[in-house]
């Protein structure tokens, strides 16, 4: 199903989950990010429930709640330009960039064309 990305690497994620709930052309996006960017992509964050969502207060809308969006740690200058540049080259419209993270979406119900920090 994916080329990079295996079980394992979700069930690590916060909170754990499952690649299989993950959509299935996200994933082929994910694979092409990783390709173009030339660096390992280690996951924080994948699919996460409703009612986890909803546990930490949140709306339960995230794109997370698709299977279509993933946070991934990034702790350097150069790798947070090397994953923009690969996810906006893959067609990737949705970027929330933080402090240790780069969020990556690609939901089809969410406003598209957008960077956003998690700074404020």
């Amino acid at each position: 199903m994916s080329k990079y990305f295996c079980q394992a690497e979700f069930k690590r994620c916060t909170p754990s989950c499952s690649i299989d709930q993950m959509d299935a052309d996200f994933l082929l996006l994910l694979d092409q990010v990783r390709e173009k960017a030339g660096i390992p992509l280690v996951l924080n964050s994948a699919y996460r429930s409703k009612a986890y969502e909803k546990k930490k207060k949140r709306a339960g809308t995230s794109s997370h709640c698709e299977g279509k969006a993933v946070d991934i740690r990034c702790n350097t200058y150069a790798n947070r330009y090397r994953i923009v540049k690969a996810a906006l080259e893959c067609g990737i419209t949705r970027i929330g960039i933080a402090k240790t993270y780069i969020h990556l979406d690609n939901s089809t119900t969410h406003t598209k064309e957008v960077i956003w920090d998690y700074y404020g």
